[in-house]
């Protein structure tokens, strides 16, 4: 029975020539600029009246323009933000 305590225990001990590796995760940090809102879209002249086909163009570029950036800024600051503060590495033991 002690021999095989001691196989035992020997296992535990590791070796002199391998490194120990401690693996933690920290959580990254999102620049402020990226928390900033996507800019409005363009103002409208006020000095003269635009085409259907203006407003319509003008219109549709702002609003994809606006979607696309805020999607992925708001992507970005939610994945920041739900990751964990910090965690330790499950090594198995």
């Amino acid at each position: 029975m002690a021999l095989l305590a001691a196989l035992g225990l020997s296992a535990c001990v590791s070796s002199p020539d391998e490194p120990i590796v401690i693996t933690k995760l920290v959580k990254p940090v999102l620049p402020s600029e990226a928390r900033k809102r996507c800019a409005a879209p363009s103002a409208l002249p006020d000095d003269r009246g635009l085409s259907e086909a203006e407003v319509t163009s003008l219109w549709g570029t702002d609003r994809l323009n606006l979607r696309t950036c805020e999607t992925r800024r708001a992507g970005a600051v939610n994945a920041v933000d739900a990751a964990p503060e910090t965690m330790e590495a499950d090594h198995g033991y």
